[in-house]
């Protein structure tokens, strides 16, 4: 098992007052009453996890192991939100109650299996999503029952030689799946990888 990959999830600044602050400072009025529904718990948000299906992890020597990276490292890092909840908890984070949480990381753990190709992914060169990408991916996505938001990590990168991740936070209005806000973050590393 590939735990030197496992123990590389990339911390990134996804905590409730970052997100309040840059919904309010880039919301339209739209989003602007979504957010508050969903900062007052009452709207349904569904947690959707870490989206690779266009990553690339940069720095080859980094992530020496294709095949653990696809079939360990990267179902791990989704797991995290489920197994390690005292440190990956959104719904504690965000001060989610249970009545309108709802975790579907199973989602991405199963698509990133179908999608992510292992030989293409890792690269040296430096990579940056379109935005043609990020609408055409989120609009790939099956859709869901549920009224409310969803909550998607589309990941941009893994980059081992300049310590970060790249990753692009999407709200997605349920059941249609229209983007109604997204922010480029970046983070550092963390754990014994």
């Amino acid at each position: 098992m590939e735990n030197d990959h496992l123990t590389l999830f990339f911390k990134f600044p996804i905590m409730k007052y970052s997100i309040i602050v840059l919904a309010i400072l880039f919301a339209p009025l739209s989003f602007s009453q979504s957010m508050k529904d969903f900062f007052s718990n009452k709207t349904q948000v569904v947690l959707l996890g870490l989206d690779f299906s266009q990553a690339k992890f940069i720095g080859k020597d980094g992530f020496a192991s294709p095949d653990g990276l696809k079939n360990h490292a990267i179902k791990g890092w989704n797991r995290f939100f489920a197994t390690e909840p005292g440190k990956y908890s959104l719904q504690e984070a965000l001060g989610l109650s249970d009545k309108y949480y709802y975790n579907s990381i199973n989602y991405f753990i199963k698509q990133n299996d179908e999608l992510v190709d292992q030989y293409k992914c890792i690269t040296d060169e430096p990579y940056t999503l379109t935005e043609d990408q990020i609408v055409s991916t989120i609009s790939a996505y099956a859709p869901f029952e549920k009224q409310g938001l969803a909550i998607s990590f589309l990941v941009e990168s893994f980059d081992k030689t300049n310590s970060e991740a790249n990753i692009w936070v999407v709200f997605l209005s349920l059941p249609s799946n229209e983007i109604i806000y997204k922010q480029k973050m970046k983070g550092t590393p963390g754990g014994a990888g």
